[in-house]
């Protein structure tokens, strides 16, 4: 079972950004379900690190692209990164203390994957197709 599944509602129109989002996915599709499995605090704290690791890399991929692109908004984006990767930091907390990673966790990053891409992101993909 799955968290959230790729579908064309999340395709951006920029290939590099959207490999990224599709690595995201699976990432966090495997956390939710290895804990909805009951595995072992080890493994999902394993698997929590590869997607806080691999949420940095994104992002900086990210603000690379916008950056070369000369996106007007990337200020704006690189804040909105800043403030996920805070909340992702108090659930990773959490996770810490207590061994268990909450439904609200699992929300965010559902919220976080789907709002995001189809919100912000989808911003500086309308921007890219118009100004190459």
């Amino acid at each position: 079972m799955s968290l959230l599944d790729w579908s064309k509602s999340l395709d951006i129109g920029v290939e590099a950004m959207n490999s990224e989002h599709k690595v995201l996915l699976e990432i966090m599709n495997r956390l939710y379900d290895r804990n909805a499995a009951k595995a072992e605090r080890q493994e999902l704290k394993a698997i929590l690190k590869e997607l806080g690791d691999y949420t940095v890399k994104h992002f900086a991929d990210e603000e690379a692209y916008l950056l070369s692109i000369q996106f007007p908004e990337l200020e704006k984006h690189k804040l909105i990164h800043k403030s996920l990767l805070e909340k992702f930091g108090a659930h990773a907390a959490d996770f810490s203390k207590s061994g268990v990673l909450e439904n609200s966790f699992f929300e965010f990053l559902k919220m976080w994957l789907s709002a995001h891409i189809q919100g912000i992101d989808m911003k500086y993909g309308d921007y890219a197709k118009t100004h190459k």
